[in-house]
Formats: C-alpha cells, sequence, structure tokens
C-alpha cells in the first residue's frame, strides 16, 4: 500500500445541497477499490477558469488515501464515470507522512 494525495473538483451545486452523499460518494469509489482514508479536506466553492460540463463553479477536496498501485488505473475509470466529480488528480506522495494541514 502507497500514500496517495487526491484532489477532487466536485460540482458546486451538488455539494451545496448534498454534501454528506457526495462525500460517501467520492468515498465510495476509493473503498470500492481497497483505498483507506487518512485524511480530507473540503475548500471554498470556486470559479473555475472555465466551463466544465456546464459548471462555472466547483468545490475541492483533497484528501490523503492508502491504495495499491493497481488499483489507481481503476479507480480513475470509475471517477470518470462519476456524474459529480468534475476533474480529480491522484498523485503518489513521496514517504509515509501527509501533511497536517493544507
Amino acid at each position: 500500500m502507497k500514500l496517495y494525495e487526491g484532489m477532487f473538483v466536485i460540482d458546486a451545486g451538488r455539494a451545496a445541497r448534498e454534501w454528506e452523499e457526495t462525500l460517501s460518494g467520492v468515498n465510495s469509489v476509493l473503498d470500492k477499490h481497497g483505498a483507506s482514508v487518512r485524511k480530507g479536506w473540503r475548500f471554498d466553492e470556486r470559479k473555475l477558469a472555465y466551463p466544465i460540463e456546464g459548471s462555472r463553479r466547483g468545490v475541492y477536496l483533497l484528501q490523503y488515501f492508502d491504495a495499491d498501485p493497481e488499483a489507481i488505473a481503476e479507480m480513475r475509470v470509475d471517477l470518470n464515470l462519476s456524474e459529480f466529480i468534475l476533474r480529480y488528480l491522484i498523485l503518489r506522495v513521496e514517504g509515509d507522512q501527509e501533511p497536517e494541514s493544507p
């Protein structure tokens, strides 16, 4: 298991209406592929530089999670199919310690 950092851009309208369901939806995709979330932070709603799937605003979610490297490719497929995740970026963290705060 390696430590990964995931930044997810979530549709602001859905995040405002159903934040808990949206967060559990992201976590369920991670759990489906055997990842375990260590920490997560929600950032404020921001204006996007350009519209993504008709959305002009997004909420950023930063999560640190442990996962097998082989599971990341399959995880990306499910994240691409998600209706509420507009964009995402998953990076492997060097070392084993996540930051205390972003």
